[in-house]
C-alpha cells in the first residue's frame, strides 16, 4: 500500500496556542523516540497576519495505513486526540491523502 499522508489544521481557542503546543510537543518526543515507521511528523505555524486568526498545520506521513493506525494508539497521541476531540482547546480539520500528480518538492 502506498505511504498515507495527513494534513491537519488546528485553529486554538482564544489563549490556547501554547497548551496545544505543548501537547504537540509531547508527541513529537514519543515519535522521535519510538515510531520510525512515521515518515514525517511537522508542525507549520500560520501567518497570522495573513490568515486572519492563530493556526497551525500539522503535516504527518506515514508507510502504510498500519502505520498510521498504530500511531494514533499511542498514548501521548490519543492524549491529545481526547483533549482536541473535547472541543475546547481548538478547532481541527484533518485531511488524509495519498500522492496524486505534480512536482516533488526541489529543495
Amino acid at each position: 500500500m502506498a505511504p498515507i499522508e495527513l494534513a491537519a489544521v488546528i485553529t486554538p481557542k482564544p489563549g490556547q496556542a501554547e497548551k496545544f503546543l505543548a501537547l504537540f510537543d509531547k508527541c513529537v518526543k514519543y515519535v522521535q523516540a519510538n515510531e520510525p515507521y512515521v515518515l514525517r511528523y511537522e508542525l507549520h505555524k500560520g501567518i497570522k497576519e495573513l490568515n486572519g486568526n492563530e493556526q497551525f498545520v500539522v503535516l504527518e506521513k506515514y508507510e502504510s495505513k498500519e502505520a498510521m493506525d498504530k500511531h494514533m494508539q499511542a498514548p501521548p497521541i490519543q492524549e491529545m486526540i481526547n483533549i482536541l476531540g473535547e472541543g475546547n482547546l481548538a478547532d481541527t480539520q484533518v485531511i488524509m491523502t495519498t500522492k496524486g500528480p505534480g512536482i516533488t518538492s526541489r529543495l
